[in-house]
């Protein structure tokens, strides 16, 4: 990991949210191989991980040129846990009529620190 690391911190945003994106899309096609024994070949993970992101960087591109009436004061930020508290942040996604749902979950600690995540 230290290495894609080192070789992301020379490049643009856009060009490590694409790494991210097929990282993550190789990860589960691995668990999707081990939990439901379905696999897709290199081109479609590829393939899946360049419409996600695309599709990702849409939206957020749409939601950043939108203009509200939200202001810096009104974001909301996360917050540290109390000292020798751990804290869990879920967020979870699903797609209308598909029957899929993911999962994301992220531990941190009393500093902010990265403790543990889980996808599904």
């Amino acid at each position: 990991m230290d290495r894609i690391f080192a070789v992301c911190s020379n490049e643009s945003s856009d060009t490590v949210g694409r790494v991210a994106m097929l990282l993550w899309c190789i990860w589960h096609n691995r668990n999707d191989k081990l939990w439901n024994d379905n696999v897709q070949i290199p081109r479609q993970i590829g393939r899946h991980a360049f419409d996600a992101w695309n599709d990702w960087y849409s939206v957020h591109k749409l939601q950043s040129n939108n203009v509200s009436g939200t202001t810096a004061a009104d974001a909301v930020r996360w917050e540290k846990p109390a000292l020798d508290w751990v804290k869990c942040n879920v967020d979870v996604a699903f797609v209308s009529g598909s029957g899929r749902t993911s999962v994301g979950l992220c531990f941190r600690d009393n500093s902010g620190h990265f403790m543990a995540g889980m996808t599904q």
